[in-house]
């Protein structure tokens, strides 16, 4: 009986229970609700595949070229400077919302930040990365 007290305290005083047991009824639902709609997607939708639909693209269009030929690497370069600079904003806009309530060391951090960003955005001006020639 001590044992079975001891767990149910422990359970009742646990923060795991208190702060997130909303965010596992919401994962809970969240997955059942996947669940039933990818199932109900498949059972509902007619599955007859042709030719067409089973060829290199649905358009029924074969390829011009040999898929192994060379890719250009510009196409990754702009999504990475695309991501850095979207991170930025992630970060900007909570500093701005707050930058009257921050103290002198998080307005200097911040500012740290955006210069250096700066230079990185001048430097990919200098080596042309988002000329598409």
């Amino acid at each position: 009986m001590n044992l079975q007290y001891n767990i149910n305290h422990w359970i009742e005083i646990s923060l795991v229970k208190k702060e997130y047991f909303i965010m596992l009824i919401y994962v809970l639902f969240a997955t059942v609700l996947v669940i039933f709609i990818i199932g109900a997607s498949y059972f509902l939708s007619k599955q007859k595949p042709d030719v067409e639909k089973l060829s290199a693209y649905e358009c029924g269009f074969d390829p011009y070229e040999d898929s192994r030929h060379t890719f250009d690497i510009k196409f990754c370069v702009i999504a990475i400077l695309f991501l850095i600079f979207d991170i930025e904003i992630m970060f900007l806009i909570p500093w701005c919302v707050s930058l009257a309530k921050i103290d002198l060391l998080g307005f200097w951090t911040m500012l740290d930040f955006l210069i250096e960003l700066g230079i990185g955005l001048f430097y990919v001006w200098y080596v042309k990365a988002l000329d598409w020639d």
